[in-house]
């Protein structure tokens, strides 16, 4: 997918109304009904409420350490006129979600959304995080190889990595994964000890490991080998 170039904006008055009905909505109506009332919006292509970048980018990382933030506060977040779907787009440094998330998927899916694409783009951006990316995620992989013994340990993790992450073929690779665990995960406990290392600075503003820079995997990153590291 290309990356969008028009940016949807909302009135705020209007869109504030919209929240009120589709909160309204997501809390009164069973499931099937409301399937049934997107399908009747999306017809004359509806969108209810559209969180405006900065406001989204403030409600997905609430609760994460200061830095990670002010970080994620100098993301360019755009919403764009499409049903579903978005990405982060790294040759622009850009993230554009589509406006249809919160009508479509909903109002706490939007926040999930916004969460991993902000880190990609904190991966992108943090000096360290991403240091380790452009080696291809050598220490990222160490940290993963090793809690592989122990993953059983950590059920919602292996139940998250076996039931969930896996089942997503060639979208089950380590750029994912970076950026599923903090946005699955507030509790470093729920983690394998080296994992939770990896990720405690973005999570809940720990210091690095050590050997963060030290501490790398040998091999070159493949796919087939990172996803076999992941539970035994």
């Amino acid at each position: 997918m290309s990356a969008p170039n028009t940016e949807l904006r909302r009135a705020p008055v209007p869109n504030a109304m919209g929240h009120v009905v589709l909160a309204f909505a997501e809390r009164v109506l069973a499931p099937r009904e409301l399937a049934g009332l997107r399908d009747q919006l999306w017809r004359s292509r509806t969108y209810l409420y559209v969180t405006p970048g900065p406001l989204l980018i403030r409600r997905a990382l609430q609760g994460f350490p200061e830095e990670v933030q002010r970080l994620g506060d100098r993301c360019p977040f755009y919403r764009y006129d499409e049903r579903g779907g978005g990405g982060y787009w790294p040759d622009r440094n850009e993230i554009w979600l589509a406006a249809g998330v919160e009508t479509y998927e909903g109002l706490r899916q939007v926040r999930l959304s916004a969460c991993h694409e902000l880190f990609h783009f904190i991966c992108w951006n943090h000096p360290r995080y991403r240091a380790d990316e452009d080696r291809g995620f050598a220490r990222l992989r160490r940290a993963v190889a090793e809690s592989r013994p122990v993953a059983r340990g950590y059920p919602r993790y292996y139940r998250w990595v076996t039931g969930s992450f896996l089942r997503q073929g060639d979208h089950a690779n380590v750029v994912e994964y970076f950026a599923d665990i903090p946005t699955n995960f507030r509790d470093t406990a729920e983690l394998p000890p080296s994992v939770a290392a990896h990720f405690a600075p973005l999570i809940d503003g720990a210091a690095f490991p050590a050997d963060f820079d030290r501490g790398l995997a040998d091999d070159p990153y493949e796919l087939a080998a990172f996803q076999r590291s992941l539970a035994a």
